[in-house]
């Protein structure tokens, strides 16, 4: 199964608003009646970093997951010259550091280099990256720098299944826009990652795309410039051949397609987002039950908000984050079109990341990433398909 999502973020923040208390914090440790084995293991663990701003978040079932941020230096000091990685075992109760990575999370507009995500394919096997690029081979002990494929200046997007990671490639450095006529190329490896292969796709020129993947199932979304046309690209056989799709957005969103959200080997959720005002964008959704050859409206949501993402759960549960100059998630849990704005946060744009569904009811997301200015770096969850969120700092 594959968790994913890119969200963009925002700057600043006076009040949040959500549906319950925050998560208390449970500390990990070995209690007094704890055996000697399990109190000389506890011993060897390691607390979450004092400081630790959260900025990416991953998983690879509901117990088992995976936050990449940095350590309170990054807020309202510049960029830390390091981040790193903590982890969960037990569904978020508690966390542990796992590791570091010799990369900044850069804030925007600050250093070309560094990673602002993370996605992990097994237990053992995980990626960071946006702009660099990174891998783990042990959990996220220890990580190793990949080269680029295809000699790129930036990765824009990865995803990874169990035996495979696809990612997307600019031949543009970290925010230098559009840069020159050479087009995105798209690039698929197997669970080793020691050498890419591109994939068969002809991409525009674009300082965004998006890569989804569930087991052999491949999207490949590349949003509209200008006066052009959204790309939509899908493979049934992880990667090998693709078949181009119709971008399913109507004209009230400038048919402007801007990611894919597969949620079976042939159900996946399209996100439009376009014709942008002041805060405000329109953004609606469309499914597919068959790779999007066809597609049925799924609803369009409040206007607040402009950049966007879009989770589903295995059951189609859906959850979008937004932000403009405040932050916003919608959920849509029926079958049906009908959306609700269930945070609505008048912060100044401090955004979300990494939304993402773990269960059919368990969603998670990153507030306040590290790579914008406002720091908060909280992580949030909803046990109840997004009718209610919980927020702490870890």
């Amino acid at each position: 199964m594959k968790f994913a999502s890119r969200a963009m973020r925002g700057i600043s923040r006076a009040s949040i608003f959500v549906g319950a208390a925050a998560i208390p914090c449970t500390l990990i440790g070995a209690s007094a009646s704890a055996s000697a084995s399990a109190s000389a293991s506890a011993a060897h663990v390691m607390p979450v970093p004092k400081g630790f701003i959260a900025n990416s978040i991953t998983w690879t079932s509901p117990q088992r997951g995976w936050v990449l941020g940095a350590q309170a230096c990054a807020q309202g000091k510049g960029t830390c010259p390091d981040s790193q990685v903590v982890g969960t075992t037990n569904g978020g109760a508690t966390w542990r550091l796992i590791g570091t990575i010799q990369a900044p999370i850069p804030k925007l507009g600050l250093t070309e280099r560094g990673i602002t995500e993370t996605r992990f394919a097994t237990s053992k096997v995980g990626w960071a990256f946006a702009p660099g690029l990174f891998r783990s081979s042990n959990g996220g002990k220890t990580w190793r720098s990949m080269p680029i494929p295809g000699h790129g200046k930036q990765v824009l997007d990865l995803a990874v299944t169990s035996t495979a990671a696809y990612a997307i490639v600019s031949p543009c450095g970290y925010g230098m826009g559009i840069c020159n006529s050479q087009p995105l190329s798209a690039w698929r490896t197997n669970q080793a990652g020691t050498s890419w292969t591109r994939m068969p796709l002809k991409l525009h020129i674009d300082v965004s795309a998006n890569v989804a993947a569930y087991g052999s199932t491949v999207y490949v979304v590349n949003p509209r410039v200008e006066r052009g046309s959204a790309q939509l690209y899908a493979s049934t056989d992880g990667g090998v051949h693709f078949a181009a799709r119709r971008d399913p957005c109507s004209s009230a969103e400038l048919y402007n397609l801007i990611q894919a959200a597969p949620y079976s080997a042939t159900k996946v959720a399209f996100l439009c987002d376009g014709n942008p005002g002041f805060s405000k964008a329109a953004k609606a959704v469309y499914r597919s039950a068959n790779t999007g050859k066809t597609d049925t409206y799924a609803g369009t949501m409040g206007a607040f908000g402009i950049q966007a993402w879009l989770t589903v759960s295995s059951s189609g549960n859906l959850a979008v984050d937004s932000w403009s100059d405040g932050s916003f998630i919608y959920i849509n849990d029926t079958t049906g079109t009908t959306w609700h704005m269930i945070i609505g946060s008048g912060d100044g744009g401090a955004g979300f990341n990494d939304i993402t569904y773990v269960s059919k009811r368990v969603a998670w997301v990153v507030y306040g990433p590290a790579d914008m200015f406002s720091g908060y770096g909280q992580i949030g969850v909803t046990r109840d398909a997004g009718r209610h969120w919980h927020f702490r700092t870890l």
